[in-house]
């Protein structure tokens, strides 16, 4: 049986599903992460862990957001048609405080965006080239 040139084998399918898994992988480990001088940040870090290693962020804003969060949580019992139900969702309000940092490490690098919510590092976002000078 001939093959054409251009056919992928089974094999062949199984190499590209590697290589863009571990492409894609690599790339969303690196979104929540970030380096700074010779050592990395990453999710899950705290601001002074961060600050401590990057130095202080080029700009800082906080926000509180309020979320509510539902549970279910043991409870009397009570017929709900043909079922006994034997708890209860409830729900209360958090405050969450959220940092955003920026950091602007110059024109050649990306300025990059993170967020802590209550004090630890949950998103590291890249934007454009940044706009300082070089250091020196």
């Amino acid at each position: 049986m001939e093959r054409s040139r251009g056919a992928v084998t089974g094999r062949g399918w199984v190499f590209a599903f590697l290589l863009l898994a571990g492409l894609t992988t690599s790339a969303s480990a690196r979104a929540d992460s970030m380096g700074c001088k010779g050592r990395i940040v990453s999710t899950g870090d705290s601001r002074y862990e961060v600050k401590s290693v990057c130095g202080e962020p080029d700009d800082i804003s906080q926000r509180v957001e309020y979320r509510t969060l539902r549970g279910r949580v043991a409870g009397p019992c009570t017929r709900q048609g043909d079922r006994i139900v034997c708890s209860q969702t409830r729900e209360h309000v958090v405050e969450v405080v959220i940092d955003e940092w920026i950091y602007d490490f110059g024109r050649n690098r990306f300025i990059h965006y993170l967020t802590f919510e209550q004090g630890k590092l949950v998103s590291v976002r890249s934007g454009g080239y940044g706009h300082k000078p070089p250091a020196g």
